[in-house]
């Protein structure tokens, strides 16, 4: 029984792969500015561990953040990845990139927030807004020069990437020695700490390794109910789509959502520095 509901289940699967890589993010481009959607990842609510500790003083003592309440568990996620960084919350006068940057408000977060950085850019593969400091670029073969940033930030992408290990090998080419490489993302259980061994591969040095999906799903209902109430306000030709977006964005009822919530997936915080 077991193995019919897995097969019955491929050509689902099948369809989101090919919807996640070829229909979301061109459909977002024309959407987004619309619903004035600013971040896609699924989110992140803090816990009261020792972990987040450095993360809820920072949002406690953060000011008129009223504009970005809706996007409050989206930018959460984004300081649970900053602040691995041994240097968090200051990244003055460093050089950072953000591979896979998304429309790009997380690097006017990080410049408001955690600058003046030296040097912020964002690479994406699909530049929805024209914004000067985001690069066309694939993750695989990013265009830049060896040994040209501090740190290296990556946040809910590299699963949809052709060859993870192509991109850790980019990674650090471009990370000088002694800068650090944050990643947060979702993965399988049996693979979650081959993310390391890549990484240590290739001259890392694990500092933080950890499993967040608890947070991560009470984080979803937050996010969900918001990415809810704005599909009901889409046009029409996005809600042709309601059932795969809100499989992306793993609302709750939906299969990514129990895939999280059983242990059938993991989400993964971890951070390296370059030897």
């Amino acid at each position: 029984m077991n193995l019919l509901l897995h097969i019955s289940s491929i050509p689902g699967r099948l369809w989101l792969w090919f919807f996640d890589r070829f229909i979301m993010y061109p459909l977002m481009k024309i959407v987004a500015p619309m619903l004035a959607v600013r971040f896609m990842n699924l989110g992140y609510w803090p816990s009261t561990s020792e972990d987040d500790r450095k993360l809820i003083k920072f949002m406690d003592d953060a000011d008129d953040l009223e504009e970005y309440e809706s996007d409050r568990s989206h930018i959460h996620l984004y300081e649970k990845a900053m602040s691995m960084h041994p240097k968090y919350p200051n990244f003055q006068d460093m050089e950072v990139l953000e591979v896979s940057c998304g429309q790009g408000y997380s690097l006017e977060w990080i410049e408001r927030w955690h600058g003046p950085t030296k040097c912020l850019i964002g690479c994406d593969k699909v530049v929805t807004r024209n914004v000067n400091n985001i690069v066309y670029g694939n993750a695989t073969d990013l265009p830049f020069a060896d040994r040209s940033f501090d740190f290296v930030l990556n946040v809910e992408a590299a699963h949809l990437y052709s060859d993870f290990r192509k991109f850790v090998k980019e990674v650090s080419r471009v990370l000088r020695s002694g800068g650090t490489f944050c990643y947060v993302d979702v993965r399988y259980p049996h693979d979650a700490y081959l993310v390391n061994e890549i990484a240590e591969s290739f001259g890392f040095i694990l500092q933080h390794f950890e499993d967040c999906t608890e947070e991560v799903v009470e984080g979803l209902n937050y996010s969900a109910r918001k990415y809810d109430d704005l599909l009901e306000r889409a046009p029409f030709f996005v809600k042709l789509f309601k059932k795969s977006l809100r499989e992306t964005y793993c609302a709750p009822g939906t299969d990514g959502y129990e895939r999280l919530k059983s242990g059938q997936k993991m989400y993964v915080a971890a951070s390296w520095m370059k030897h």
